[in-house]
């Protein structure tokens, strides 16, 4: 008896299961396989169809089940390698864009070398001249944070000095002015370099008045950064940043060519 009844429950287990529907999650074959979390719906297995003893109703239902999952994992399946296709395309013109941005930047790199090279021979040798001819130079020194001088100062006065000394030197000569204006490369970059413009600019309005009835010309530059002023140092050395330096030059044939690329 007892071996009957081991023989027969399991019997009526799968009876039990196979007469019972199954519920299955499946999504709306209508909607983009780009949305995989949108259109998510429960689909009624049939009843029976575990045990393969299916109706024709039943097996009808299945096989519209089976067209509709087979259909959209096709479309999934597809969706999943045209993405992937398209991140090698993007991930291809990411590699050629940030090629063409650093082929591009070393151009801009040899070219600023060579332009700087340029500038730092021409003012040897402007400075040579200056030296040569006696006219000079002065740098005068600025409060922190200033793009001024104020009237009554040491530093105002040497310049006024500076200037009524060309002004008598000149005899009918044009001068030319190359004014350096700096900051120091510590604090704000944009507030620094507004300050260094300044500081190129200022002592015009001193030339302009002193030299007058001298004709005369002006060239300005002005920077900051480690072109111009270190980074690392101590603040009595960072002080020393906060100037311009003024060179004069009278204009004769004697000023030397800017010097040539050597040729290649």
């Amino acid at each position: 008896m007892k071996r009957l009844l081991l023989l027969f429950l399991p019997l009526l287990f799968i009876w039990g299961c196979a007469g019972e529907p199954k519920m299955l999650p499946m999504r709306d074959t209508s909607l983009n396989p780009s949305d995989p979390d949108k259109g998510m719906k429960t689909v009624e297995f049939p009843k029976g169809t575990w045990t393969g003893t299916a109706s024709t109703e039943q097996a009808g239902a299945l096989a519209q089940v089976f067209v509709n999952s087979h259909n959209m994992a096709m479309r999934e399946f597809d969706q999943v390698k045209e993405n992937q296709e398209k991140m090698k395309v993007s991930l291809q013109n990411l590699k050629d864009s940030a090629q063409r941005l650093e082929e591009s930047n070393q151009k801009l790199l040899s070219s600023a070398q060579k332009n700087q090279d340029t500038a730092e021979k021409s003012l040897m040798r402007i400075e040579k001249l200056s030296k040569e001819q006696g006219s000079g130079e002065i740098t005068l020194f600025y409060p922190t944070g200033s793009g001024k001088i104020a009237e009554g100062s040491l530093e105002n006065a040497r310049l006024v000095q500076f200037v009524d000394y060309l002004s008598r030197e000149s005899r009918g000569r044009k001068v030319l002015f190359v004014n350096i204006g700096s900051a120091s490369a510590t604090g704000n970059k944009r507030v620094n370099m507004k300050l260094a413009k300044a500081r190129s600019e200022f002592p015009r309005q001193a030339i302009d008045k002193y030299l007058v009835n001298v004709p005369h010309e002006y060239y300005k530059v002005y920077g900051v950064g480690d072109l111009y002023s270190p980074k690392n140092v101590t603040k009595k050395e960072h002080l020393r940043y906060q100037h311009n330096r003024l060179i004069a030059v009278y204009e004769t044939d004697q000023v030397p060519a800017v010097p040539e690329e050597p040729k290649k």
